[in-house]
């Protein structure tokens, strides 16, 4: 099992962490018009949480673009909104369901870069095959589009485990009575 799964962080560093993803996925609605890295987000929580945690965070976390987009973003309010919508949110927790498989079964850094790849693969082949047996968004998954989101997904993800590790460390620090401050 990955070393980084199932941690034993106390709820009010989980509740600090969903506040961040909240934070970042009003962030990343606004600033970038609904690109919000919902598959770093679903590994990161895949990895560091149980996982009924896992899914009910992702679940804030897709509700919460939910309701950015219908609210400030203006999306069309309308049954095919919400259908995409509602498959997004599906997608998003086999996306999850997928990472904390990974992440149980791959060891090491290459469970972490497993985690990420199958809830990005999950997630993505999800709404592909949906859209392909439906006709609709094909346009969404040209090679240029799937890179971007990709990219952006793994920038978020690679973030987050760096803060991950320097917050980990610190806490480590602290908890033995040792200072990461430099000496002169």
């Amino acid at each position: 099992m990955n070393h980084y799964h199932r941690s034993s962080a106390s709820w009010g560093v989980r509740a600090a962490w969903l506040a961040a993803f909240l934070l970042t996925t009003l962030l990343f609605s606004v600033g970038l018009t609904c690109a919000v890295p919902l598959v770093a987000f679903a590994a990161i929580c895949a990895l560091r949480q149980s996982r009924p945690q896992a899914l009910l965070f992702t679940g804030a976390l897709w509700l919460a673009t939910e309701l950015i987009g219908f609210t400030l973003l203006r999306f069309p309010v309308g049954l095919a909104a919400f259908g995409w919508g509602a498959l997004v949110g599906v997608a998003l927790m086999i996306a999850t369901l997928a990472a904390g498989a990974a992440a149980q079964r791959v060891p090491r850094v290459a469970g972490v870069v497993a985690t990420f790849l199958s809830a990005f693969v999950a997630y993505e082949g999800v709404l592909w095959a949906v859209s392909r047996m439906v006709g609709g968004a094909s346009g969404a998954f040209t090679t240029g589009i799937l890179a971007q989101v990709f990219v952006l997904n793994g920038a978020t993800f690679g973030a987050l485990m760096l803060v991950g590790a320097l917050t980990a460390g610190r806490a480590r620090t602290a908890s033995h009575g040792l200072s990461v401050t430099p000496t002169r």
